[in-house]
């Protein structure tokens, strides 16, 4: 009786842990591992245990969490005194996820609620990289000597960009490149806004073009196949902007007015931004600061549906 008394106040109660199958995992994959409760001193009820997915941002020097997702674990057990349960735990990491940077992070928390107990949880760091295709992209940048910008990866309305400036085959003419990925659902785009050094672009106007990566690079190629392809495809639009000038609006205009008057996450699921939970969130982040100053890790629960929240002004992380 005093063991079951004291592990209501949370001394000798049961305890949770989540343990990963690894640290990172890839956007599209199944993040896996399992949860594992330790019983206390005493038998216990447990109503229920869940994963709540967090993204922590920087976002004007302010730090600010969410709850992205919360996945139900079990409820309604029960765990006898000394008893380890082990129970699995998945979770799949959709592309509307951004890539974690330097501002931008995820963590798990674990949370058991105890029958007429204290609380109890566990908290856990959680890397989300980029899929197949995105770090095929990153490595033939690299291999085309592309630096990746401080801050690159920073969130948009339309979703997560990243930024390089040039090697010095492309130095003369380029200053830098803007970069998103597009994903439909037999396609993979590169989203450019290309700035040039000089000429057109003195006064900040960029030239927006996108790249659809073939689909026998994507399934059987290189990184250094895709090199050559972007290499090529530079060349060709320093070519169309000394003859035709910038163009100055991306071609996938119509399909971002249709993304932001989209009704919820499941109406865009044919094709879109990667990363564009991150702009979803920065604009409720900005409109909830328009009513209320934000308290330095505060944390939130977010609807993840995009229809409400994509249009919004040209702020960003």
């Amino acid at each position: 009786m005093f063991k079951k008394l004291m592990a209501s106040f949370g001394v000798g109660a049961a305890k949770v842990n989540l343990v990963l199958d690894k640290e990172g995992y890839r956007i599209g994959e199944v993040v896996s591992g399992k949860v594992i409760v330790m019983g206390g001193n005493a038998a216990q009820d447990i109503n229920t245990l869940h994963v709540d997915v967090m993204m922590r941002v920087i976002i004007k020097g302010k730090e600010v969490k969410r709850v992205l997702d919360t996945v139900s674990v079990a409820r309604n057990i029960r765990v006898e005194a000394r008893e380890v349960k082990e129970i699995p735990f998945e979770h799949l990491l959709p592309l509307y996820y951004p890539i974690a940077k330097s501002s931008l992070s995820y963590f798990l928390i674990t949370k058991m609620d105890i029958a007429q107990a204290v609380d109890t949880d566990d908290n856990d760091p959680l890397l989300v990289l980029p899929n197949k295709d995105m770090q095929m992209v990153f490595d033939a940048l690299q291999i085309l000597n592309f630096k990746e910008k401080i801050g690159s990866g920073k969130i948009t309305e339309s979703g997560q960009e990243f930024e390089f400036y040039p090697g010095p085959q492309f130095a003369e003419q380029l200053k830098e490149i803007r970069l998103k990925f597009y994903v439909g659902q037999n396609e993979f785009k590169l989203l450019m806004e290309i700035e040039m050094n000089g000429g057109y672009m003195r006064s900040g106007i960029g030239h927006h073009a996108e790249l659809t990566v073939p689909a026998d690079v994507r399934t059987n190629g290189s990184a250094q196949q895709l090199a050559d392809a972007v290499k090529s495809f530079l060349e060709k639009e320093l070519v169309v902007i000394s003859v035709q000038g910038p163009k100055m609006a991306p071609s996938n205009h119509s399909n971002q007015q249709a993304l932001r008057h989209g009704s919820g996450m499941g109406g865009v699921m044919g094709g879109m931004v990667a990363g564009m939970l991150g702009g979803a969130l920065l604009g409720s982040i900005l409109e909830g600061e328009e009513e209320a100053n934000y308290v330095v890790g505060e944390e939130d629960s977010f609807d993840t549906g995009l229809g409400d929240f994509l249009d919004f002004g040209d702020d960003d992380f």
